[in-house]
């Protein structure tokens, strides 16, 4: 896929011959159609990147959004409203084990969560780490459009452990709440 985000400048004047460089009234022609021209190819690469999910400018998005019946949250961001297009995407895969760690992969990132499916007691656990902790509403809406409807499911949060607190004295922990220090992501970027 191409990323089509690289801003192209344009110049009309740097295209006129050389014996028409220094008239004036073709300079002003050129500099008066330079900002035409600019917004018709910005118009174009966002037309080009609004044909791919991670690419896509706001419009591009909301069109998508409209197609799928998806209100965004006041409280999205652009990526939120990227990532909740990808879940729906990517649920019309065959449900497999594999198939459901790989959409699971795509959204959340690689160490972006734990799956755990006990197929005896028909349960599926998701725990989304906390970096993406904001999407756990996109993880629980794609589980409970692709999953059986006889499996039960939750999504949790991969919250932090006591041993990635090894790398911190009792002095730096009192600078944080204990909920922060179980909800949010460490300063040092030490996550599970």
């Amino acid at each position: 896929m191409r990323n089509f985000n690289t801003a192209r400048t344009i110049d009309l004047t740097g295209y006129l011959p050389d014996v028409l460089k220094n008239v004036t009234e073709m300079q002003a022609v050129m500099n008066a159609e330079t900002p035409i021209v600019q917004a018709i190819w910005n118009a174009c690469e966002d037309c080009i990147n609004d044909q791919f999910i991670s690419e896509a400018t706001e419009n591009g998005i909301a069109r998508r959004e409209k197609m799928l019946n998806i209100t965004p949250y006041a409280t999205d961001t652009l990526e939120d409203r990227r990532f909740r297009l990808l879940s729906r995407y990517n649920e019309n895969t065959p449900y497999t084990r594999k198939s459901l760690a790989d959409m699971l992969e795509t959204l959340c990132g690689k160490e972006g969560f734990q799956l755990i499916i006990l197929t005896s007691e028909f349960t599926v656990r998701a725990k989304v780490a906390l970096t993406v902790k904001k999407q756990a509403d996109s993880v629980r809406e794609l589980l409970e459009r692709i999953l059986p409807y006889n499996m039960a499911f939750s999504v949790e949060l991969l919250y932090n452990i006591w041993q990635q607190f090894k790398p911190y004295t009792w002095a730096d922990a009192n600078e944080f709440t204990w909920k922060e220090l179980k909800e949010e992501v460490l300063p040092n970027g030490n996550i599970y």
